[in-house]
C-alpha cells in the first residue's frame, strides 16, 4: 500500500454511531481525516464503490445485512481495499470465516481504546509492526525467568494468547539449553505483523527431539509442548552449535 497515513482513505462500517464517532476521532489523532461512514451493509457497498477506501473497518453484528454477509460484495466493488473486521465476537469463532470471505485482518473491540487504531493499521499491514531483539542469557536457573521477561517486554501489546504461549514455549527451550546442553543460550525474538519467531541458540551441536515421558516423570515434555502449540518449529546447525526455533502466527 503506497498511501501515507495522512492520505489514507478510510470507510467505517458500523451501525453504532457512537462507535463511528470515537473511531473517527482516534483516526484524526493519527492524522487520518479522509474518513467516510456507513451504518449498514448496503450503504457500505455504495460508499466503498464511490470512495475507493484504502482501509475498510467493518463491524460484523449489524441489522439486515451483516458484516459477514457484505464482505464478498465489498471485495467485489473495492478489490484494492484492505478490510479489517472490528468486532465484539470472539476471534477464534469468526476470524477464519471472515478471512475466507476477504477480510485482511481482525481486531477485537475489547482492545484498549488508545490502541485500536494502531491495531487496525497493523492488521491491515499499513504500518510496520516488526520488532527484533536478542539477548545472551546465563547458563543458570535464572535464564528461563529472564527469557519470559524478554517476551513480556517485546510482546506487551501483541495479545494475551500469543504472550502466554510464547512465554511457555521459550521457557521450555531455554530450560533445555541450560539443563541438557549445559550452555548459556542466546535468545532472539522476531515479531512481525504476521507471526512471532523465537530462536534459542546454544553451543551444543547435538540435536533435540520430542520425548514421550512416563506420566510420573516430572520433565521431558518441553519439545512436545512446542510441537503441539507452535505453528512451525525446527532446528538448524550453526558453526558454534545449533538454533532451535518456533513460529506462532498472529491470529
Amino acid at each position: 500500500m503506497s498511501a501515507s497515513l495522512e492520505h489514507l482513505r478510510v470507510l467505517l462500517v458500523d451501525d453504532d454511531a457512537d462507535q463511528r464517532f470515537v473511531l473517527r476521532r482516534q483516526l484524526a489523532r493519527r492524522g487520518i481525516t479522509d474518513v467516510e461512514e456507513a451504518a449498514d451493509g448496503a450503504s457500505a457497498v455504495r460508499e466503498a464503490e464511490h470512495h475507493r477506501p484504502d482501509l475498510v473497518v467493518l463491524d460484523l453484528a449489524m441489522p439486515g445485512q451483516s458484516g459477514m454477509d457484505v464482505l464478498p460484495e465489498l471485495q467485489a466493488v473495492a478489490a484494492d481495499s484492505r478490510i479489517v473486521v472490528l468486532s465484539n465476537l470472539p476471534a477464534h469463532r469468526v476470524r477464519s470465516a471472515t478471512e475466507r470471505r476477504g477480510a485482511y485482518g481482525f481486531v477485537s473491540k475489547r482492545t484498549e481504546p488508545d490502541r485500536v487504531v494502531e491495531e487496525l493499521l497493523l492488521a491491515a499491514a499499513l504500518i510496520d509492526g516488526s520488532r527484533r531483539s536478542t539477548v545472551r542469557l546465563g547458563a543458570d536457573r535464572s535464564a528461563p525467568s529472564l527469557a519470559r521477561a524478554m517476551v513480556r517486554s517485546t510482546l506487551d501489546e501483541a495479545g494475551e494468547d500469543l504472550l502466554m504461549t510464547a512465554e511457555l514455549l521459550i521457557s521450555e527451550l531455554v530450560t533445555n539449553a541450560v539443563e541438557h546442553a549445559a550452555a548459556a543460550p542466546s535468545v532472539t525474538l522476531d515479531l512481525s505483523p504476521d507471526r512471532l519467531r523465537v530462536e534459542v541458540a546454544d553451543d551444543d551441536p547435538r540435536g533435540v527431539e520430542p520425548r514421550s515421558p512416563r506420566p510420573d516423570q516430572a520433565g521431558g515434555r518441553g519439545l512436545g509442548l512446542v510441537d503441539r502449540l507452535a505453528d512451525r518449529w525446527g532446528q538448524d546447525a550453526t558453526d558454534r552449535g545449533k538454533v532451535v526455533w518456533f513460529e506462532i502466527a498472529r491470529r
